[in-house]
C-alpha cells in the first residue's frame, strides 16, 4: 500500500490529467457542434468543463502534501477537515447542475423531435472519449478509497456520471443509424440518468452539512447508533469507517462487514462478521 503522501501525489496527477484531456475535449466538441450545430457535442462539452472544474477541486483539496512519513490521522485536522467539506459539497452541487443541465438538454431532444447527430466527428469524439474517460476513473476510485476522502469520492462520481452520458449519446447515435424511429432513446434514457446524478449530487451535499461530517467516511457505512457526546462511541465508528474504506470484503459487500469493537472483518477463525 503506497504511502498517504503518495497517494495525494496520485491524486494531484490524476486531477491534473483530468483537466488537461476535459479541457482539450470540451473545447473540441464545443467547436465542432458549433461548426455543424450539433446541440449533443456542444452539450458534451458543457459536460466535460463540469469535469474540469470538479477536478480542480480535487487539487484544491491536496493542494498540501504531507509532509514524508507523515501519515493522515484517525480524525482530520480542522483545516483539512474544511477543505473536505467545501470539496464535497462543491463537487455535489456541480452533479446537481450536471443532472439539471442533462434534463434540459433531454427535453429540448424530445419536444423539438431533435435527431441523434450522424457526423463521423460525433461518433469519433465519443467513442474515444470512452475509453480515455475510463482510464482516468478507475484510478480516481481506488484513490477515493485508499484516501478515504470524500472530495476524491465524489470526483470518482462525477466522472463516472460523465462517462454515462457520453455511452449514451454514442449508443443513441449508433441505434438511430439502423432505426430511425430510435431518435428519442437518448434524450429519455439521460432523463432516467439525471435523477440518478441528481441523488448522488444530494446525497453528498447532505454528507458535507452533516454535523457528523468526517471527510472520509460515506453515510452507508454508519452504525445505527447516536454518536453525539459519546467519545468512545466516536472512536468505534471511526475504526469502523477506516475497515470499509481498506478491506476489500468491505467495500464488495452491501453491509459493514466490520466487528463492533473495530477489529476489520475477520474473527479467530478466520470467517466474516457483521456489525
Amino acid at each position: 500500500m503506497p504511502s498517504y503522501r503518495r497517494l495525494q501525489q496520485y491524486a494531484i496527477a490524476i486531477s491534473i490529467v483530468s483537466v488537461v484531456y476535459n479541457g482539450l475535449e470540451g473545447g473540441l466538441s464545443i467547436g465542432f457542434g458549433v461548426e455543424s450545430s450539433s446541440r449533443s457535442l456542444i452539450f458534451f462539452g458543457i459536460q466535460s468543463g463540469i469535469e474540469v472544474i470538479s477536478a480542480f477541486l480535487v487539487l484544491w483539496r491536496f493542494r498540501q502534501i504531507a509532509k514524508p512519513g507523515e501519515e493522515r490521522a484517525t480524525v482530520l485536522g480542522e483545516q483539512d477537515l474544511r477543505f473536505e467539506k467545501v470539496g464535497t459539497l462543491g463537487i455535489g452541487l456541480l452533479l446537481v447542475a450536471l443532472s439539471l443541465a442533462t434534463i434540459a438538454n433531454a427535453i429540448d431532444i424530445l419536444v423539438t423531435h431533435q435527431e441523434p447527430d450522424l457526423s463521423n466527428a460525433s461518433l469519433i469524439i465519443s467513442a474515444s472519449a470512452l475509453v480515455l474517460m475510463v482510464l482516468i476513473w478507475l484510478p480516481k476510485r481506488y484513490l477515493a478509497k485508499a484516501l478515504n476522502s470524500s472530495t476524491m469520492r465524489g470526483e470518482a462520481t462525477c466522472s463516472l456520471s460523465c462517462i454515462q452520458i457520453t455511452c449514451v449519446l454514442f449508443i443513441g447515435s449508433l441505434i438511430f443509424r439502423v432505426w430511425r424511429g430510435g431518435w428519442w432513446v437518448d434524450g429519455a434514457t439521460s432523463i432516467i440518468l439525471s435523477f440518478l446524478f441528481a441523488w448522488e449530487g444530494i446525497k453528498m451535499v447532505r454528507w458535507a452539512r452533516s454535523s457528523e461530517f468526517t471527510g472520509g467516511c460515506c453515510e452507508s457505512c454508519r452504525i445505527d447508533t447516536d454518536l453525539k457526546g459519546d467519545a468512545e462511541l466516536g472512536e468505534v465508528y471511526r475504526d469502523i469507517c477506516e475497515c470499509c474504506s481498506e478491506k476489500e470484503s468491505c467495500r464488495n459487500s452491501n453491509e459493514c462487514q466490520c466487528s463492533p469493537n473495530g477489529g476489520c472483518c475477520e474473527n479467530g477463525d478466520g470467517k466474516d462478521k457483521t456489525v
